[in-house]
């Protein structure tokens, strides 16, 4: 490891561990099979974690760190998906054309596979600095019940709870009420 990549990595959104082992020690070991091989292993990911909606997806592909996913356009066969936020827009600095996005890809294949219950295949279609754009595709005549062996039994994700009023703002409350209260008192 260079020292510019551990500048980067120890400052970087995913930190040191979760990037080297995505970006050093995967592509290390898979050489140029790395992105069919990350492919797959992104599928293998929504098998341990298959979600029932689109909604459960984008929480998901959040709390495993992978990045903000907002569906953009969606017909009966396509889905096209946008990636982005800091952990994406600190990786696609570094290579945009070369920084490999395939288990992402994957992953999403599998969750629409499971939702749509028809065969998905996805593939990156568009680098830019901020984001990446993923098109997802199934073929609603093939029937993905007959492509696996086990059916999926849909986790249940634990959502962001909405934000409530900060400590500082409760306290700027409450000593308001105090002060009220005390107003009252002396007269």
């Amino acid at each position: 490891m260079s020292q510019k990549t551990y500048d980067r990595l120890i400052h970087s959104h995913r930190g040191l561990i979760a990037g080297t082992m995505r970006d050093v020690i995967l592509p290390a070991i898979l050489g140029k099979e790395t992105d069919g091989i990350l492919y797959w292993i992104g599928k293998d990911l929504a098998r341990e974690y298959p979600v029932a909606s689109i909604e459960d997806l984008i929480v998901l592909t959040e709390q495993l760190g992978m990045g903000k996913l907002e569906l953009r356009q969606q017909n009966s066969i396509q889905h096209v998906w946008r990636l982005s936020g800091p952990i994406v827009e600190e990786r696609l600095a570094v290579d945009k054309e070369e920084t490999s996005f395939s288990l992402e890809a994957g992953f999403l294949a599998q969750e629409l596979e499971f939702q749509l219950s028809a065969v998905t295949e996805a593939e990156v279609i568009e680098h830019k600095h901020s984001y990446v754009e993923i098109l997802a595709q199934n073929d609603p005549q093939s029937d993905a019940e007959s492509e696996r062996t086990e059916l999926a039994k849909f986790i249940e994700i634990e959502k962001p709870q909405p934000q409530t009023e900060s400590a500082s703002e409760g306290d700027t409350s409450k000593n308001r009420r105090l002060k009220r209260k005390n107003k009252k008192a002396q007269k």
